[in-house]
């Protein structure tokens, strides 16, 4: 597989020579700036679950040794207070990939991957470890990356590029509209700004973290999710929102309080096909409020797929990238130490058949960690004919495990009542399924 070095920052000016690998964005420079202050960095974590005895890992360092001098993200590390890449030392298969022998205890493991520390500059701030599991059969690739080097949707694409045997088409590519477009509704109701407590915490959810992260995920056929939309006239995307408002829903009702809306980020990648293996960040976080007051699973559906209409039709995405790239990296910085990253859901559907040593995967997810002040990361992912839900939460919200197995059950909730109205005005007559994309 022929990977091309794409030596510019997406978002920023096009960098020439080898020598010159290119700017920042204003975002990726925000990021950074975690390191500056002595704060954990935000990680972008990649999780791909493979059928037990899949692979060594001598062959899969043979493969990342064979593929990293062609990907420019993993040779760069983004200096808090500098405009440019800073091209860092020649990454080794040895450190930067590992292994670890999981045997009933793969859950603890994975969690355990998050809390390691990155590999420390000048290094290149990535590592690839792999689980064995012998007990659960499966043999789970944990990749992890500096989200100031790339965001979720580059993560996807770069780890194809790394390990698929073969060319991944990977996550849908951004499409511009025509130029001229333009919005200012992202600087009206922008997420680094401050919102109520109770428009963004859930109810028993407001403990201190303990700093620790975890993870739980549950899958669902990617043919049945698409059959729900289908039947409903909605997007993908919008129906895995609406489930999310049902899952949030329950769990307030089991905390004993009432039930009230919540506002979540949810990042929209701008990542276009030319850009998919650039470094930088590329993603523009918007909000959304989840009608969890509502009870009525259609309803819930119209009201989310009517606000991402309104976001797509409005020009929000173009124009709230553009003013995003003009606000200073300090001033963005400090908006994301603030507590207003409390939840977030974003949504990849990595396309294409893809084997890693000849073994297809089982399943993969791609999620944000360490956001300051977050509560809880709803991770949509797609792969290989399966959709995976999973939920990153601090170890102090326990009950927030719960939440991907609530998801399921608000899908069948949407799938049982499915016929009784249409998220989109019982309009019909589309032939197709909408299934715009969002990205961490």
């Amino acid at each position: 597989m022929r990977v091309r070095m794409v030596p510019g920052s997406v978002g920023g000016s096009r960098g020439g020579a080898a020598d010159r690998p290119g700017r920042t964005n204003a975002l990726d420079r925000a990021f950074a700036l975690f390191h500056a202050r002595g704060a954990v960095p935000v990680v972008v974590g990649h999780v791909l679950d493979f059928p037990g005895g899949s692979f060594t890992l001598d062959g899969l360092r043979a493969r990342v040794a064979e593929r990293t001098p062609g990907l420019d993200a993993l040779h760069l590390v983004a200096t808090p207070g500098a405009r440019s890449w800073t091209r860092s030392v020649p990454p080794g298969a040895g450190s930067h990939v590992s292994e670890e022998r999981a045997d009933g205890r793969l859950a603890e493991a994975t969690d355990a991957v998050w809390r390691r520390p990155l590999p420390g500059r000048p290094a290149p701030g990535w590592d690839l470890r792999v689980l064995t599991c012998r007990s659960e059969r499966v043999q789970r690739i944990c990749f992890r990356v500096d989200h100031s080097v790339v965001d979720g949707v580059g993560a996807a694409h770069l780890v194809a590029a790394l390990l698929a045997d073969e060319p991944v088409t990977g996550p849908h590519p951004y499409r511009p509209p025509a130029a001229g477009r333009a919005s200012l509704a992202w600087l009206r109701a922008s997420p680094f700004g401050r919102f109520p407590a109770h428009e963004t915490v859930p109810a028993g959810c407001g403990s201190a973290p303990s700093g620790r992260p975890a993870t739980a995920y549950a899958d669902v056929p990617d043919a049945e999710l698409r059959a729900v939309a289908s039947r409903w006239g909605a997007g993908v995307n919008d129906v895995y929102l609406a489930a999310v408002t049902g899952a949030l829903a329950v769990l307030q009702e089991r905390q004993g309080a009432p039930v009230r809306d919540l506002r979540v980020v949810m990042p929209m990648s701008v990542r276009t096909r030319e850009d998919r293996l650039s470094p930088g960040n590329a993603a523009l976080p918007a909000v959304l409020r989840l009608p969890c007051a509502v009870t009525e699973p259609g309803e819930r559906l119209a009201d989310v797929a009517a606000q991402t209409l309104a976001h797509k039709a409005s020009g929000l995405r173009e124009g709230g990238w553009k003013a995003l790239l003009r606000v200073p990296p300090a001033l963005l910085h400090r908006g994301m130490e603030r507590p207003a990253f409390r939840l977030v859901a974003s949504h990849i559907d990595i396309t294409g058949a893809y084997r890693v040593l000849g073994a297809p995967p089982l399943g993969a997810s791609v999620f944000g960690i360490d956001s300051p002040g977050m509560l809880g990361y709803f991770s949509l992912t797609r792969a290989a004919g399966t959709a995976r839900v999973t939920v990153v939460h601090d170890r102090s919200h326990a009950a927030a495990a719960e939440l991907p197995d609530l998801w399921v059950n608000a899908l069948a909730e949407l799938a049982g009542s499915a016929g009784c109205g249409r998220a989109d005005g019982g309009r019909g007559g589309r032939g197709h399924v909408r299934d715009h994309e969002v990205g961490p």
